[in-house]
Formats: C-alpha cells, structure tokens, sequence
C-alpha cells in the first residue's frame, strides 16, 4: 500500500478530525484540511496532494465548485467526494468531474478499503 498525502476539505471540524485520525491510524499523512472548497483550493495549490478528500455541501465554495478550482489548474488531481448528499443529479455532476468517486459519510470506515483499491 503506497502511503498518500491527502488534503480534507469538509465544513464538519468533526468530520475533518474523523478523517484525519483514520488516515493517520493507517500511515497516511494529512497535509492539511479546509472547511470549503475555496479554502480547499488554496490548500492544494501549497501542499500538491495526492489526494483530496472533498465533501459536497459547504457553505460558500461547495465541493463541486471546489473541484471545478482545483482541476481548472491542476487537471490531474485525484480527488474523491465523501458526502451525505444522496441526490443523484449531484452524483451525476460530481462524475462529470472526472474524480475518483462518491463515497457516503456512513461509509466512512471503508474509507482505507477504497484508497487501496484505487492505488494511487
């Protein structure tokens, strides 16, 4: 399992801290973490992840705009939502995006699963 640097971009500091223990717990190290997508963008610009972890439903620069950011200039950026938005024209959107996946918050604990079967 290659170990990542991931980026978090949710609005939850409960979520965000979820996240970071569970990757940290698993080798993976945290560069940083936003509450949206603005925030997110930002972030990503200094730190280059190899990942993002992005929720959907933010206040100000929702996940959707924050990917549309991040890939404008980084086009190769893997980035996966993990949201409760269960709206299919959202999922529809965020597929369009060319990201890696949607994985439900309840989901959360396949979380580690996912990231070794994408092998990034």
């Amino acid at each position: 399992m290659k170990l990542l640097r991931v980026l978090i971009v949710d609005d939850s500091s409960f979520m965000r801290k979820r996240l970071k223990d569970t990757l940290e717990k698993a080798g993976h190290q945290v560069v940083g973490a936003a509450q949206n997508g603005q925030e997110g963008y930002e972030l990503f610009k200094k730190t280059k992840p190899d990942l993002v972890i992005m929720d959907v439903a933010m206040q100000g620069v929702d996940g959707i705009e924050g990917v549309r950011l991040i890939k404008r200039d980084f086009p190769h950026a893997k980035i996966i939502f993990m949201s409760l938005v269960e709206d299919p024209k959202i999922r529809e959107e965020a597929s369009r995006l060319n990201i890696l996946g949607f994985i439900g918050k309840r989901e959360h604990d396949k979380l580690l699963e996912i990231i070794n079967e994408l092998s990034l």
